[in-house]
């Protein structure tokens, strides 16, 4: 069995970063370092839609990759914030 997720990712004028998404209940990221939460995501993706909906992963796939958002997301920002989409595939 495989399900679609997507998470957004964002930079903030003041440097921070934040991870949300709508397709994993209580999942929120968030920092100074996208190393750091990038180097957690798919454990914590994993966990929380092992805790909250009983799907246990085998596998997470990112389209765009992990290191593409990362260099998207560190660019000069526009007015604001920066907002990335990426979409995963996860399978049981």
């Amino acid at each position: 069995m495989q399900i679609p997720i997507d998470l957004v990712f964002e930079r903030t004028g003041d440097g921070r970063y934040r991870v949300t998404s709508d397709d994993v209940p209580g999942f929120y990221m968030a920092g100074d370092d996208i190393d750091i939460i990038q180097s957690d995501l798919n454990e914590v993706v994993s966990d929380l839609l092992r805790l909250n909906c009983g799907f246990i992963t085998s596998e997470i796939r990112w389209f765009p990759t992990l290191s593409d958002v990362k260099m998207h997301l560190e660019k000069p920002l526009p007015e604001g914030k920066i907002r990335y989409i990426a979409s995963g595939i996860l399978a049981a």
